[in-house]
């Protein structure tokens, strides 16, 4: 299982926001796969797989902030069941 999680940029970023999903829970993903994009105070970021599996539930919805360091949605592996 692997997590999609909003990397901490700097000391000062504490929150992101979830502009858009463009992977749905159930969606086969292959590795480098843009999972979603989110935005910073300075930027616009695209978040990808580092696996293939299939695409776990989402934590947050479009427009949620969400802490840097949380997991958007997991990547399991084939036979893996979401907890």
């Amino acid at each position: 299982m692997e997590e999609i999680f909003v990397p901490a940029l700097g000391m000062a970023m504490d929150n992101v926001v979830l502009l858009e999903w463009l992977k749905q829970p159930g969606d086969q993903v292959n590795a480098g796969d843009i999972i979603a994009v989110i935005e910073t105070d300075k930027t616009t970021l695209e978040l990808t797989s580092e696996t293939s599996g299939v695409l776990g539930k989402h934590k947050y919805a479009v427009e949620d902030e969400v802490p840097a360091g949380d997991t958007l949605c997991v990547v399991l592996a084939p036979g893996e069941v979401e907890a």
